[in-house]
C-alpha cells in the first residue's frame, strides 16, 4: 500500500472535540437545574440520606434564577450543566456549579467556569469564592483555583469530612472573554 493511502490511525484517545453552547439559565428551567444538581452531586456516591438532608441546599429555584446571574451549558441539545454567582464588590461567590455525569469528562465544567470567571470579570470582580465539594477539588485546582482552608462538613461514615474553601484569582483577560452573557 502507497504511504499516502496508510489507514488513519487516531493518536489520542480523546473524544471529538463538542460545541458547548452557554446561556442565560431561564426560570422556567429550575426543576429541570434541580434535578442535575441531585444527579451531580449522587455521582459522588452519596447515600440516599445524605442527599435528602441536602435537599434545600441542591434546590434552585426560579427566583434564584432570577435574581443572580445564573447560566446554563448545552451540550447535544440538552442542559448538560449550570453554575450561578453572587455578586459582591471585588469577590463574587460561585453559587453551584453542576454537570450532569453523563456529560463530566467533555469539557463542560471547564467552559462553565470560564464563563464564570468572565462574567465576574465584567462586573468588576478580582477573585470567584468557592465552598466546593470534596469530590470537586482536583476540578477546580485544575481550572487555576487555590485552596484557602476547609470548613468542617462530616457526614453519617465521614466524621472528618471537610470542605475545601478556595479562590479562583480573575485575571485582566477574562473580562473581555467571550462569555456569550
Amino acid at each position: 500500500m502507497p504511504r499516502n493511502s496508510a489507514p488513519f490511525q487516531p493518536t489520542s484517545n480523546r473524544p471529538p472535540a463538542v460545541t458547548i453552547e452557554i446561556r442565560a439559565a431561564r426560570v422556567d428551567e429550575a426543576a429541570a437545574l434541580t434535578s442535575l444538581a441531585f444527579a451531580s452531586k449522587a455521582h459522588w456516591g452519596y447515600a440516599g440520606e445524605v442527599l435528602s438532608g441536602w435537599r434545600k441546599d441542591l434546590e434552585i429555584s426560579a427566583a434564584g434564577i432570577a435574581a443572580k446571574p445564573t447560566f446554563v451549558a448545552m451540550l447535544d441539545g440538552t442542559i448538560a450543566g449550570c453554575y450561578a454567582l453572587s455578586p459582591a464588590d471585588a469577590v463574587w461567590k460561585l453559587d453551584y456549579l453542576w454537570v450532569h455525569p453523563q456529560h463530566m469528562g467533555r469539557g463542560v465544567g471547564r467552559a462553565l467556569m470560564a464563563h464564570a470567571a468572565a462574567i465576574a470579570a465584567r462586573g468588576g470582580a478580582s477573585s470567584i469564592a468557592i465552598d466546593a465539594d470534596p469530590n470537586a477539588e482536583a476540578f477546580y485546582l485544575a481550572c487555576g483555583a487555590a485552596r484557602k482552608s476547609v470548613l468542617p462538613a462530616p457526614i453519617s461514615g465521614e466524621p472528618d469530612r471537610v470542605r475545601p474553601q478556595l479562590t479562583l484569582a480573575i485575571a485582566d483577560d477574562d473580562a473581555s472573554a467571550d462569555a456569550h452573557a
